[in-house]
């Protein structure tokens, strides 16, 4: 198995978001999200977007008037991001383990931390998860918001369902292969691009979480976090929460 970050550089971040879809189409639903959560500059404007990928949650933040802080592994995706971001975006990046939150404390503290698009089930551990929530308590204000977005991997696909179709098109064509043990599940992500008479497949493979919605409610309220809003979207379960004073 690659590791995650091994995963993404020589696979997933350069199909990342031809994976997700319209990069327009996802920030506007990020944006709707957030508007509809009543997410908004209030005080320093502050955001922390922790896994930002190629910025479907930043960009929808900073249009909203935040500053935000984008945290990723993948310098690829970084990058992207970048080249994505309009110049009139208060948008800046920071390559690292979303973990070491020395990286981004000093930007802080944050009116809103956003961790979406399955980042929480790239984390070793269930402790892991904790201790990131325990540290997410210090870099929020009073008040602060977090949203987090995960898929909930706790109910296994049996047989040939555990084979999951990803995106198709004319020249490329993903899917996944899943793999269910105690607590983890192994990823198998193959994707097929046509390259001139023929077709070449890439793969690789890496290891997720089994997290479910209830459990990261309860690990949230631990932290000190006042859970305010759960439910699902589009395969994803989204959970919302505030700090308390």
């Amino acid at each position: 198995m690659a590791s995650v970050e091994e995963h993404y550089e020589e696979l997933l971040a350069r199909h990342y978001t031809w994976m997700r879809g319209d990069y327009k189409d996802r920030v506007r639903e990020n944006r709707e999200l957030f508007e509809g959560l009543g997410i908004r500059p209030e005080r320093g404007g502050a955001a922390l977007d922790l896994g930002c990928g190629s910025g479907f949650q930043s960009v929808a933040l900073a249009r909203l008037g935040f500053r935000v802080v984008g945290v990723d592994s993948s310098e690829t995706l970084l990058a992207e991001l970048g080249e994505k971001a309009a110049s009139d975006l208060d948008i800046s990046t920071v390559k690292g383990d979303l973990r070491r939150t020395g990286l981004y404390r000093d930007r802080g503290p944050f009116e809103v931390v956003v961790c979406m698009g399955d980042t929480l089930t790239h984390l070793g551990s269930r402790q892991e998860v904790r201790l990131l929530l325990g540290d997410l308590h210090r870099v929020v204000e009073p008040k602060g918001w977090v949203v987090f977005q995960f898929r909930d991997l706790t109910t296994a696909l049996e047989g040939s369902e555990r084979a999951v179709p990803v995106r198709m098109e004319e020249n490329r064509i993903m899917a996944t292969f899943l793999e269910y043990e105690a607590e983890r599940v192994n990823v198998h992500d193959m994707i097929f691009s046509r390259e001139g008479s023929g077709w070449t497949m890439h793969k690789s493979a890496y290891v997720k979480l089994r997290l479910g919605a209830g459990e990261i409610a309860g690990f949230m309220e631990e932290a000190g976090f006042k859970a305010t809003g759960r439910y699902e979207e589009a395969g994803f379960s989204v959970i919302t929460g505030r700090r308390q004073a």
